[in-house]
C-alpha cells in the first residue's frame, strides 16, 4: 500500500512499516519524557490514567506482589501498540501493526516476557503448565502444551494484523470517495478499532502473565 514513504522517498515498501514503527516509538518515548517533566500537564493525566486503568486490571487477575512489576510493561505494550495502530488515520502513513512482522516480533517477546516470569516465580516448577494435571499422560501434554503456547504469538500476530490491514483498507477507499462526512465516520470508527485492537492484544498478554505466575499453575 503506497504511503509518503514509498512515494516521496522512495523507501521500500516492504521496510516502510519498520520506518513508522520506530516514529511511533519515538513519539511514545518523546511524549512520555514531557509527562514526567509536567507532572500537572493534562498529557501527564492521560498517562497516569492508563496505567491505572491497567493496574486495576492486573489487580483482578494477578496476586497481589506481582501487580507493580507488570503493570508497568502492559501500560507501555498497550500505548506502543495503540500508537502504531493510531498512524493508520493519517493520511499517507500507514499501522505498523498491519504487517504482521512487527506483530510477531511483539508477540514472540510477550512470549518469551511471561516464561521468563513464570520461570523466575516458580523455578523448574513451572514446568507443571505444560505436563497436565495427569502424570502418566504428560508426555502426550507436553507437546500439546507447548503447541498451544507457540500458538499464542500467531494467534495475537494475526488478529492485529488482520484487523489493522481491514480497518485502513475501508479507510483509504472511503477517503478517496468523499472527503468530508464519510471520512470523518470511518476516522472515528477507525480510533475505535485502534484503541480495541490494542486493548484486546494487551489483556490477553496480561491474561498469560496471570497464568504463568499464579500460584494454582505451582
Amino acid at each position: 500500500m503506497p504511503t509518503i514513504l514509498t512515494e516521496i522517498f522512495g523507501v521500500d515498501s516492504s521496510r516502510q512499516h519498520i520506518i513508522f514503527e520506530l516514529f511511533a516509538l519515538f513519539i511514545l518515548i518523546t511524549l512520555g519524557f514531557f509527562a514526567i517533566r509536567k507532572k500537572d500537564s493534562p498529557l501527564a493525566k492521560i498517562f497516569s490514567a492508563v496505567i491505572e486503568f491497567w493496574r486495576g486490571l492486573a489487580q483482578s487477575l494477578l496476586p497481589e506482589e506481582e501487580v507493580k512489576k507488570h503493570t508497568n510493561f502492559i501500560s507501555a505494550l498497550f500505548l506502543f501498540i495503540l500508537f502504531m495502530n493510531l498512524l493508520g488515520l493519517i493520511p499517507g502513513f500507514m499501522p505498523p501493526t498491519m504487517n504482521i512482522n512487527t506483530n510477531l516480533g511483539i508477540a514472540v517477546f510477550v512470549f518469551l516476557y511471561y516464561n521468563y516470569y513464570g520461570f523466575k516465580k516458580h523455578g523448574l516448577g513451572y514446568i507443571k503448565h505444560f505436563l497436565g494435571p495427569f502424570l502418566p499422560v504428560a508426555f502426550l501434554y507436553f507437546p500439546i502444551e507447548l503447541i498451544s503456547h507457540v500458538f499464542r504469538i500467531l494467534s495475537l500476530s494475526i488478529r492485529l494484523a488482520g484487523n489493522m490491514t481491514g480497518d485502513h483498507s475501508v479507510l483509504e477507499i472511503f477517503t478517496h470517495l468523499t472527503y468530508l462526512v464519510v471520512p470523518v465516520a470511518f476516522l472515528i470508527l477507525g480510533t475505535i478499532v485502534s484503541v480495541v485492537q490494542a486493548f484486546v492484544f494487551s489483556i490477553l498478554s496480561l491474561i498469560y502473565i496471570a497464568l504463568a505466575v499464579g500460584e494454582e499453575g505451582h
